[in-house]
């Protein structure tokens, strides 16, 4: 059974296979391939499962809020990416450590959004890690269509509505315009 806080596998097996038929469909139109080129597909795929590891740092009280978050439990959710960079940084035996780098990048990045107003970092554009801007849209997806303590799951419709909405703001706009041309495989594995 699944956390009610989309922390354990459902949300990260469903996100980590969102996240592989992003990056298929980004390596068939050939967009980015310099940069995916030097990715150990492996690591980068086992280490997208960690992107909310910080989570489980957050309360329940607040993870499992049936309602929504007052300010400072929201500033304290946000917490969760430090916190999962710090515990990541804690196993990190040596530089080369490839898989450890990776879950960085993902939990470090994935609430950033394309004009700057995300967290923690405030990153920008293509200041974002391309493996934070992947995790953006398919971790938005999945909680979107998915039920949680404090909302009704979204048809997939509607969920795609409100990703083509983030395009330039929330969202990498070429990620957007791919995941819309291929919206039909997230839909066929989420049901």
């Amino acid at each position: 059974m699944e956390h009610p806080g989309g922390i354990t596998n459902g949300h990260l097996g469903r996100t980590r296979r969102y996240i592989e038929l992003l990056l298929e469909m980004l390596e068939s139109a050939g967009y980015y391939n310099e940069e995916i080129s030097t990715w150990n597909r492996e690591y980068f795929l086992r280490s997208s499962l960690l992107h909310d590891l910080g989570k489980f740092f957050i309360p329940d009280s607040i993870l499992l809020k049936p309602g929504k978050l007052t300010e400072d439990e929201f500033e304290e959710m946000k917490t969760h990416t430090l916190s999962g960079l710090r515990m990541i940084e804690k196993m990190e035996t040596s530089a080369a450590d490839l898989f450890l780098q990776y879950a960085k990048i993902f939990i470090g990045t994935h609430h950033e959004w394309w004009d700057g107003s995300g967290y923690p970092y405030g990153l920008k554009g293509r200041e974002i890690p391309l493996q934070g801007r992947l995790m953006a849209i398919v971790d938005v997806y999945d909680a979107l269509i998915s039920e949680r303590p404090y909302k009704k799951a979204y048809s997939h419709k509607e969920a795609v509505r409100i990703i083509a909405e983030g395009r330039d703001t929330h969202f990498d706009p070429v990620l957007v315009d791919l995941f819309m041309s291929g919206q039909q495989r997230f839909e066929s594995y989420a049901a």
